[in-house]
């Protein structure tokens, strides 16, 4: 079985990972073996396994971003000062040793760096992940890797640095609100000095539609005394209230990231105590994290015991069938049978109506293509058309227009494709529930049907889609066609050339993912339904194979199987334990003043 206890989250419960060990050891020993059932339960191990609190740090360089993910990890590894980063993630996540992997764009094989010292991994670092070391990305780094062995990432913390904000790339913003959405919180930093500026606040909108939770940080309050410090956590507030983008019920958290560095890297308790970081870190191990593992465990442990029901279901079918007469189990089997054949009657109709659905969605996609090349062809004449540039003359002019263009081709199809996506997925969804009702419908007939003939217990086996586990977020920047063709000669012509490449990308990645999309259900039709027949007309057909073999094993076989189904049930009583026993995460209380770090 797939392994589950390299995860953090199964280090800190090992008996989940164990009990799914268990259940696909037994459920091995029955005879037909349900393999399906054995590959859900490793596959949900494995999805254990991949557990992890993804948290995005956001912030506006000289914020102290960098210096408060040092801080966090114990270790100075992240580039600081003034040079902005580069159009790349990096994600700080626990390993036994500290490495850095810098993945790339395309086919380029993955560079791996170890060093000597943190020093050498922060040089390393920077010659991939800031303007200086990078510019423009000219390396073409997707994202970076960085594993420490730091406590805080040991309990399943993912810190993610993010560009976007403050980055050099301006289209980054779209790139990073769709990479938000995949994560699990993020932390909003500000500080005194300056003030939160309006950039910040526009991003800031856009996130608080995307993140699922955000929480504020403010930071360089070492160099506030304590009226200022209480006067700018007010003012704070009152802006983030004023946005709407601020729950009451959480606290605004009050560091000095440069205090807690030095603290950390000194293993000074009480410095970094003193300077707030204590408090953040307790907040996003012992809830935010807590939280979800609690959330995951709940979420596998419910998904087995539904397994181990089905499981459990199939075998008291065989075994029931085990104990009738051969004719009697004949009979039964030939009614069962044409109950098969119904079902593949319903499935053949709903294959016939799918593919109608996907010619109508297909039909969508390119009147919804036509409408966006409208769409872009009118934006690009508007920045063509508008004053400044256009009243500029001879080759400055068309130089200046197409400059103009390069800078807005970005964010304009970045927004368009998201919504067009968001749309293409309200027509899929659409279509497909009704089949996806259908379908589950049509299975648990069959099912039923088996259950109630041999006078087995019937539970429902829900469809996949109630164990959500969120997989690792992956950064896209898409690259977009912003030069025109040289063959090109008119202002008009390059126009056309651009919303023409650009809008058939976005048509085309559209299409392709459709086809996927109808594809794949078409294929989960058939294998639900191979499966349900192999879990049920197995049964019957395994014990009517013993009969007729006439060896003498058939009591033998009943008992082991009535064993099986007995240690199946023992391990639904443990599981149903530890999921009882799951301690609820509970948030730390805001304390009631804050303290200035002046003259400490």
């Amino acid at each position: 079985m797939t392994q589950a206890t390299s995860s953090p989250f199964c280090r800190q419960t090992p008996q989940l990972s164990d009990l799914l060990d268990k259940t696909v050891d037994i459920i091995s020993g029955l005879d037909p073996q349900p393999l399906h059932y054995s590959q859900k339960l490793n596959d949900l191990a494995s999805r254990f396994s991949e557990g992890r609190f993804h948290l995005a740090v956001l912030g506006q360089f000289k914020r102290g971003k960098s210096t408060l993910l040092n801080a966090l990890t114990g270790e100075p590894i992240l580039p600081v000062g003034v040079i902005p980063l580069t159009a790349a993630p990096t994600f700080l996540q626990y390993g036994e040793a500290a490495k850095i992997t810098i993945q790339y764009k395309g086919s380029r094989p993955a560079d791996e760096f170890t060093g000597f010292s943190t020093a050498e991994r922060s040089a390393f670092l920077a010659g991939f992940v800031t303007e200086k070391g990078n510019p423009k990305n000219k390396l073409g780094v997707a994202e970076v890797l960085v594993d420490l062995p730091a406590p805080i990432l040991s309990g399943g913390v993912v810190l993610i640095d993010t560009p976007g904000i403050g980055s050099t790339y301006r289209h980054n913003t779209s790139a990073t609100l769709n990479f938000l959405e995949q994560c699990d919180a993020a932390l909003f930093l500000v500080s005194a000095d300056p003030p939160i500026t309006e950039v910040e606040l526009a991003f800031l909108r856009q996130v608080c539609e995307k993140v699922p939770r955000l929480f504020f940080v403010l930071n360089k309050i070492d160099y506030l005394n304590e009226d200022e410090l209480e006067e700018a956590l007010a003012f704070y507030k009152r802006i983030l209230s004023e946005e709407k983008s601020w729950n009451r019920d959480h606290p605004v958290f009050c560091v000095s990231a440069r205090k807690g560095l030095e603290a950390r890297t000194s293993a000074d308790s009480g410095g970094w105590s003193a300077s707030g970081m204590e408090r953040l870190e307790s907040f996003l191990v012992d809830y935010l994290a807590r939280e979800k593992f609690n959330a995951l465990t709940d979420a596998v442990t419910r998904r087995a015991l539904e397994f181990i029901d089905a499981a459990m279901m199939e075998a008291g079918i065989a075994l029931q069938a085990l104990k009738l007469p051969q004719q009697e189990l004949e009979e039964k089997i030939g009614v069962f049978q044409q109950n098969l054949k119904q079902a593949e009657n319903e499935r053949r109709l709903i294959q016939d109506v799918l593919e109608g659905d996907k010619k109508r969605v297909t039909a969508f996609v390119e009147e919804q293509a036509r409408e966006l090349a409208r769409q872009a062809e009118q934006f690009l004449k508007e920045i063509m058309h508008r004053g400044p540039v256009s009243r500029s003359c001879g080759q400055s002019s068309k130089a200046g227009i197409q400059q103009a263009w390069a800078d807005a081709i970005p964010d304009f199809f970045e927004e368009q494709r998201e919504a067009l996506n968001e749309r293409v997925k309200e027509r899929l969804l659409e279509c497909l529930t009704p089949h996806e009702q259908r379908l589950s419908q049509l299975v648990e007939t069959l099912r039923q049907t088996a259950a109630d003939m041999f006078q087995v217990p019937y539970k429902p086996l829900f469809p996949e889609e109630v164990l959500s586990i969120k997989r690792r977020p992956y950064w896209v920047l898409s690259a977009w066609n912003t030069d025109p063709l040289p063959i090109l000669q008119s202002m008009g012509q390059r126009l056309d050339g651009l919303v023409r490449r650009n809008v058939e990308n976005i048509r085309w990645s559209m299409l392709q993912n459709l086809n996927l999309s109808f594809a794949g259900f078409a294929r989960r039709t058939r294998e639900r339904l191979d499966e349900t027949v192999a879990a049920t007309q197995g049964a019957m057909q395994a014990a009517h194979a013993r009969r007729q073999a006439g060896d003498g094993s058939i009591e033998a076989e009943a008992s082991r199987m009535a064993d099986c189904m007995a240690a199946l049930e023992a391990v639904k009583v443990d599981l149903t334990v530890l999921q009882h026993s799951l301690s609820p995460a509970k948030e730390p209380k805001t304390p009631d003043r804050i303290q200035s770090m002046a003259g400490s």
